[in-house]
């Protein structure tokens, strides 16, 4: 698990720095002070190896894919001269340093002859292979106590990117966490919920997302996959023997059954959610985390959330109590600066009791 990060230069963060993270972590702050910023640092702290966490952070944006330079650029510090980034993380007590370096084409050059690096496989069809055919370059290290990966990124003028590494891909630093990112935008993929819950029910743990949708829908009593034209759909069975779509039956069933899926089904994993109260009446938020906490119990998960919501917060505080695996962070904007402020169970307690804002 992630019990610390420092967070340079990416996006909205200059320096960011959270040293008590918990197996569950509820984020909170006003609009636009890099709430959903955090969970996207550390899906990519996890997940800088592909090429794709790039664009999948774009998706979860909502924001278009254009396979230019912007496409890196977006991540740097308020499109800053800088050019890099830089993530650090204490995970399961080891010390890891993701850095991250965008080079145009003049320093393509330099850098390749400092460096060494086998610029192989730089192909684009009927062009030559020279640094005219890439437009821009991404340069990654990695390294922790006892070990050091190096990839590159390039994006050619055929769109697509390229990566080039020095290193074994069983460098023991792309071992990293299994992380599931659900955005306040997600839809849900029958196909590969299907698959989970067949896997959860193999395993006897199906009953756990069964009894977290009877906090929603108490006449909710199972889940049953059906196959109509080849396309795989999830029906909830009711107690009075009917079948309702689970797309029909409103946001919440949908994010609710992702959620607890993706927990159960992830073991020693880490699952991100945006703007958990999205979907949930304010009324079930206690018993919503107290079922998340079950979960990620039984997995031994990390789930890391955000909210703007009190209620969702206040639920979180009933649920945890004094729990030492819940931690509430929130985050503020001070002199252009995201700064966080971290409160124990305890603390949000107390400050809930006595009515102050905590959001």
């Amino acid at each position: 698990m992630i019990e610390k990060i420092r967070i340079t230069n990416f996006k909205i963060f200059k320096n960011l720095f959270l040293d008590d993270l918990h197996q569950i972590t509820l984020i909170s702050g006003k609009n636009n002070v890099g709430k959903s910023t955090l969970l996207e640092s550390i899906f990519f702290s996890n997940c800088y190896f592909s090429a794709e966490s790039f664009t999948t952070i774009n998706t979860i944006r909502g924001a278009a894919n254009t396979l230019r330079t912007d496409i890196w650029k977006s991540f740097i510090n308020a499109y800053s001269k800088k050019n890099s980034f830089e993530i650090e993380k204490f995970e399961n007590g080891i010390k890891i340093n993701i850095a991250v370096e965008l080079m145009d084409n003049r320093n393509l050059i330099a850098h390749s002859l400092l460096d060494n690096t086998n610029f192989v496989d730089i192909q684009v069809p009927g062009k030559s292979n020279d640094n005219r055919n890439i437009t821009h370059q991404l340069s990654i290290s990695a390294s922790d106590t006892e070990n050091k990966d190096t990839l590159q990124y390039f994006v050619k003028f055929d769109g697509q990117i390229q990566a080039v590494s020095n290193s074994s891909p069983d460098n023991p630093l792309r071992n990293c966490t299994y992380t599931n990112f659900i955005s306040s935008k997600s839809l849900i993929n029958q196909s590969f919920l299907a698959e989970m819950l067949g896997g959860l029910d193999i395993e006897g743990k199906s009953d756990y997302v069964i009894k977290a949708l009877q906090i929603l829908d108490p006449e909710i009593n199972g889940i049953k996959t059906f196959v109509q034209n080849g396309v795989i759909r999830l029906y909830a069975s009711m107690k009075d023997g009917r079948s309702m779509p689970i797309d029909h039956m409103g946001d919440g069933i949908s994010k609710l059954i992702v959620i607890c899926t993706l927990i159960l089904s992830n073991q020693n994993g880490l699952i991100l959610v945006d703007e958990m109260e999205n979907g949930f009446h304010y009324s079930v938020h206690k018993k919503i985390w107290e079922a998340v906490y079950e979960a990620a119990k039984i997995s031994n998960v990390q789930v890391i959330a955000t909210t703007h919501s009190y209620e969702c917060i206040k639920g979180a505080s009933e649920a945890m109590g004094e729990n030492r695996d819940f931690g509430y962070i929130r985050l503020d904007n001070i002199s252009d600066t995201i700064s966080a402020k971290t409160m124990s169970s305890e603390q949000l307690k107390i400050a809930i009791e006595s009515n102050l804002e905590v959001r």
